[in-house]
């Protein structure tokens, strides 16, 4: 006899419990056959499962779903995005920009005669000095992208030696070595912390 029905004969056995139940009774859940009580127990407690994320952008276009059609989340999160710090990102981003302002100003006479009393080495790099502040602020944006891809120390050691390097055009204004070295020296030493 079925627990629920009495009159119905029990044809099916609740693959959780193990209650007999009948037909009528069967809730299924993929190969499993659940008793009512089960069911809402395991099954309607649950979110709605969730579809899987493009695999590429003609995923949608070819009109197919990835092989197996529904996948069940929770997915993970993207690696990249997960633990950098904004303001290192921000700080870098600042400092790269100072020192392309930097070299951008060298080609105006006025400033250069300036700087020139400042930083006397700069007479020496003459229109070369444009150049080298515009690979060392492209290699600051790069280390930028590194730090968000995960690799932290690595970055940090890109960050240092360009810092260093950028005093030969006046180090973005001096501001721009500061903040890279410190910068630099603070991803190093919350390196463990922020390691994924």
């Amino acid at each position: 006899m079925c627990y629920y029905h009495q009159n119905l004969p029990a044809t099916q056995v609740c693959s959780r419990c193990g209650r007999r139940i009948c037909v009528s009774c069967t809730k299924p859940y993929g190969e499993l056959a659940l008793c009512p009580s089960c069911y809402h127990a395991t099954v309607m407690n649950q979110p709605a499962p969730q579809m899987a994320p493009p695999v590429g952008p003609t995923l949608y276009a070819q009109g197919g779903l990835p092989p197996g059609g529904v996948i069940y989340g929770p997915f993970p999160k993207a690696r990249m995005f997960r633990r950098f710090q904004w303001a290192v990102v921000l700080l870098l981003l600042t400092s790269a920009a100072l020192i392309f302002a930097n070299a951008g100003a060298l080609l105006w006479p006025a400033f250069f005669a300036t700087w020139v009393g400042l930083f006397p080495w700069v007479a020496q790099l003459g229109n070369f000095s444009f150049i080298l502040g515009v690979v060392l602020g492209m290699v600051i944006v790069g280390a930028v992208i590194l730090y968000m891809l995960g690799f932290k120390v690595l970055s940090a050691f890109m960050v240092f030696p360009t810092a260093v390097v950028s005093l030969f055009i006046g180090g973005g204004f001096l501001v721009g070595l500061i903040l890279a070295v410190l910068t630099g020296l603070y991803m190093v030493k919350n390196e463990k912390v922020w390691h994924p």
